[in-house]
């Protein structure tokens, strides 16, 4: 089972998970399955790239044969947060719910566990970034894809992005993008765009390139969070050119080195919020934001507003059922 449901009084949005598909498992793997020499552990790459006589290519494996010395594989999630063939059906509120359809991608950056975003080469970050572009473009070429969230968590385990695609526009981008609509419409000017300005030489301000500002937003959510805009107008991350690519390599790879090194590599999720390719009104100017503090299965929630539960309600409520019935009875001195 995997589902959307929604809040029965707000428009609070969570997928509901399936401990059948690996969430609900506590076990510990003793083998990194995106390691170098681990591919045979994951399922096969749909988009590989690898150095091939000085120059980078692209490939991917096949059901019987995996391939070695690669610099970034793209493959199916193995604990995927939608499906492409979810079986629930629409249901009314105040139980609303909808087949939670989408693709889920895990781009693992790199083959060494030892590296982390914080430390891999700006050269590598450009590639990496490419591929995102590359992977949100065929996405959006997809049927029943509304949205495409691009995220990553920087913990204790191989560095790697996830691309969670959605059937509908999630609620933070529709808010941003509404606030940009109404605001544009009044102002003729871009809200965002006015932020970057406000901030460009103020006291958020982290880092200033020639195409890039991070800075701390005014009122943060999270600790430590801090934002990368592009100081032009743009609406998309996908229309970034290989000029830009580079410079927002170099930015981030200099910002998340310094992240770690200024505040102890505390973790921290890496999202990007960037307009809808099917939602052409609706349009937000593109950024990156570092939360701190995210639970693990809920960075999605930090660029999309969904939340994530890999049990269902139901199944808690039998657990807990049961072994609540049973503590009151020892409480009435019935057990």
């Amino acid at each position: 089972m995997v589902e959307i449901r929604k809040d029965y009084f707000t428009e609070s949005l969570c997928i509901v998970g399936d401990e059948s598909i690996g969430w609900g498992s506590e076990q510990e793997e003793t083998v990194c399955p995106y390691c170098a020499g681990n591919e045979h552990l994951t399922p096969p790459a749909e988009l590989i790239l690898l150095q091939s006589q000085g120059s980078l290519v692209k490939t991917c494996d096949s059901e019987d044969e995996r391939i070695k010395n690669w610099s970034i594989r793209v493959i199916p999630s193995r604990k995927p947060f939608v499906s492409t063939s979810p079986t629930q059906r629409y249901n009314d509120a105040p139980l609303y719910s909808e087949p939670a359809f989408g693709y889920h991608y895990e781009i693992v950056a790199t083959p060494s566990h030892s590296e982390t975003l914080s430390t891999i080469s700006v050269e590598q970050w450009s590639n990496i970034l490419r591929v995102i572009q590359d992977r949100m473009k065929w996405l959006y070429g997809k049927k029943g894809v509304t949205y495409v969230s691009v995220y990553a968590e920087h913990k204790c385990e191989h560095a790697r992005f996830n691309v969670v695609t959605l059937p509908k526009l999630p609620p933070i981008i529709e808010q941003e993008a509404t606030t940009f609509q109404k605001t544009y419409h009044e102002t003729a000017v871009c809200p965002m765009c006015n932020v970057v300005s406000i901030e460009t030489g103020g006291p958020r301000q982290i880092l200033l390139s020639e195409h890039y500002i991070v800075f701390s937003p005014w009122a943060p959510s999270t600790l430590h969070e801090f934002w990368i805009f592009p100081r032009k107008h743009q609406t998309s991350f996908l229309k970034v050119g290989q000029k830009e690519l580079n410079d927002l390599s170099l930015v981030m790879r200099a910002v998340l080195g310094a992240f770690d090194k200024t505040f102890n590599s505390i973790p921290y999720t890496l999202v990007l919020h960037s307009s809808s390719e099917k939602k052409v009104s609706k349009q937000l100017h593109w950024h990156f934001e570092v939360h701190t503090n995210i639970s693990l299965g809920n960075s999605l929630h930090v660029g999309t507003g969904l939340y994530f539960n890999s049990i269902s309600p139901e199944q808690t409520a039998s657990k807990l059922g049961s072994a609540a019935r049973r503590e009151l009875a020892t409480l009435v001195g019935v057990a």
